[in-house]
């Protein structure tokens, strides 16, 4: 029995004293690689750490094997400084490149390459380079939305250029802008965009709008001298707009119907076409109530695995509670892509409007709307336009 229990007590310390070494071992390792958790892929392989102008930025290093991780990590520049960053010891960076005033802006503004070493006697090491980015966005683009492109004015009348006006991107650090008119004797823009028809009817000019920054990236719109008033102008599109539906998505998003581009498109979950079932809709809220007067509708561009919108109820109402008012079917024409079709109704004032979507356009070979179908069911862009009288 004594000497069962001795075996016993050997075998728990054999064990403990190989826990106890193993520690031991690991307390002794040494670094044999060493990662900078601060680099980001630039192109395939290649890794660089990218610090903004004007931000300094503290290195964090990761070292393998977890033994290693409390060794003391040292920086430094590899040569001799380009004057794009210096870095402290302990591995702070501080970015001295700056934006020039003027001219194009290289990217990046300024590049040194630092070494990272871990002081544990393994000689582990790690090299990257590290580049200076402007912290200048410039503007990309300037866009226009339809209802603005090609405006029809009477003399004497103001447009507002600028609420159909984006500046892209939205983070760009200049993002004003200054308009002009090429022949001022046919229309006059102030520096808000608002433009006043001046010249007799059916003149035009082109009104350019360009970003003072200097990218200038511009965009222009021609507008024509209206014998009178339009009767009808386009409602723009803001962030107050919302979309829904009684179904779910299939495909693309409800909000592709608002973006002018005649390649994206909304599939709400119709289970069989021609005939839409189950029943659907798509509500249109403007964010405020407006005298409609007119839907423009666009077919998105062709894709025959998906059947285009032939015919659709319009429905509208001016508050929630309100009872919605029938303002008529409406049959598309199939296969235009190219220009909105415009669809008229009594004016009306309302603030919700309504697409009770009925078919979708036949086939090629189908004679009636007899048959069932699975699939999609393309609905392209929408305009919501004012009555202007």
């Amino acid at each position: 029995m004594e000497k069962n229990i001795y075996l016993y007590l050997l075998g728990i310390a054999s064990f403990v004293l190989l826990f106890s070494n193993c520690n031991d071992n690991d307390k002794d390792g040494k670094a044999v690689n060493i990662t900078i958790k601060n680099a980001t892929n630039i192109s395939g392989d290649i890794f660089a750490i990218n610090v903004q102008e004007g931000v300094p930025l503290q290195l964090e290093a990761f070292v393998m094997p977890r033994s290693a991780e409390s060794a003391k990590i040292s920086y430094r520049i590899e040569g001799a400084s380009t004057g794009a960053i210096s870095i402290s010891e302990s591995g702070l960076v501080t970015p001295l490149s700056t934006t020039p005033a003027t001219g194009t802006i290289p990217v990046p503004l300024g590049t040194d390459t630092i070494i990272a070493t871990v002081e544990d006697g393994s000689g582990t090491f790690v090299r990257y380079p590290v580049r200076v980015i402007s912290s200048t966005v410039i503007v990309s683009s300037i866009t226009i939305q339809s209802a603005g492109q090609t405006p029809e004015i009477e003399k004497g009348k103001t447009f507002n250029l600028a609420q159909y006006v984006t500046v892209n991107p939205t983070n760009a650090t200049d993002r004003t802008v200054t308009y002009s008119s090429e022949n001022e004797n046919v229309a006059t823009v102030d520096q808000n965009g608002l433009i006043t028809a001046a010249g007799s009817p059916g003149q035009t000019t082109r009104v350019t709008i360009t970003a003072n920054d200097r990218g200038k990236a511009s965009a222009s719109c021609f507008l024509t001298i209206a014998a009178e008033a339009p009767l009808y102008v386009a409602h723009p599109v803001s962030d107050k707009w919302k979309l829904s539906s009684n179904l779910g998505t299939k495909e693309g998003a409800p909000e592709n119907l608002l973006d002018d581009k005649n390649s994206t498109f909304w599939a709400p979950a119709i289970d069989t076409r021609p005939i839409y079932s189950p029943e659907c809709w798509l509500d249109i809220d403007p964010g405020e109530i407006i005298k409609f007067g007119r839907l423009g509708y666009r077919h998105r561009s062709l894709n025959y695995s998906h059947l285009q919108l032939h015919s659709f109820k319009l429905l509208v109402k001016k508050t929630e509670s309100d009872e919605w008012t029938d303002l008529g079917v409406y049959t598309t024409e199939p296969l235009k892509v190219d220009n909105y079709q415009l669809f008229e109704a009594t004016p009306t004032e309302a603030r919700y409007i309504r697409l009770y979507l009925i078919k979708g356009h036949l086939r090629d070979g189908k004679t009636d709307w007899d048959y069932s179908e699975s699939g999609n069911v393309s609905i392209g862009d929408i305009q919501v336009y004012k009555y202007n009288r």
